[in-house]
């Protein structure tokens, strides 16, 4: 969601022409209408409840014991991450008062995401590390337009479009620590006289 609030607010205006909400915010949209104080068009981000494990990109060891990725020296331990591919699947919907801003929106968003569009996030978790993932459009989906959904103030109508997206190379990651201990070895040699 902070790349679609950056594609359409570059340079951090305060009130952009476009506005990018969370789905949380569209619960409350209902009620802001009725005060007239929200302008269109808005684009939100929806993720799909249905997400499955990538059977194609399993990889046994990587899913059960996980591969060493971090050493935190200050607990001295050793993380290993353990990560199981999974799909998953967005729908951006747009809101318009009307045909040619939904249809201009459309054609940036399907031109920025047509193409495998890489994204990067910093993990949360021990590793500081980051992870590159693709958004693409989905094409074996349908773009999803309706219009007359909502009612704009009693009179006028809302324009919908969900145009769906999927992501490429995303992975549920874990991570286990393992204590390391320090072990010292002390040896005594003599040197041996052969003369």
């Amino acid at each position: 969601m902070d790349d679609l609030m950056r594609s359409f607010n570059p340079n951090h205006v305060e009130n952009p022409v476009v506005k990018v909400i969370s789905p949380e915010q569209i619960i409350g949209l209902a009620a802001q209408i009725q005060d007239d104080s929200v302008s269109f068009p808005i684009v939100a981000l929806d993720r799909d409840d249905n997400t499955s494990i990538d059977a194609d990109r399993m990889n046994f060891t990587r899913a059960h014991f996980g591969v060493s990725s971090v050493l935190d020296t200050e607990t001295n331990n050793l993380y290993y991450e353990k990560a199981i591919p999974v799909k998953l699947s967005y729908g951006l919907t747009l809101l318009t008062t009307n045909t040619a801003d939904r249809d201009e929106l459309l054609k940036e968003l399907m031109f920025k995401y047509m193409n495998m569009y890489y994204l990067t996030i910093q993990l949360p978790y021990y590793c500081k590390r980051k992870i590159r993932f693709g958004v693409t459009i989905d094409t074996n989906s349908e773009i999803q337009h309706s219009s007359g959904s909502f009612d704009y103030l009693e009179s006028g109508k809302l324009y919908q479009t969900i145009l769906p997206l999927q992501c490429e190379g995303c992975v549920l990651v874990s991570y286990t620590p393992v204590k390391l201990k320090r072990v010292t070895h002390s040896v005594n040699a003599e040197l041996i006289d052969k003369s």
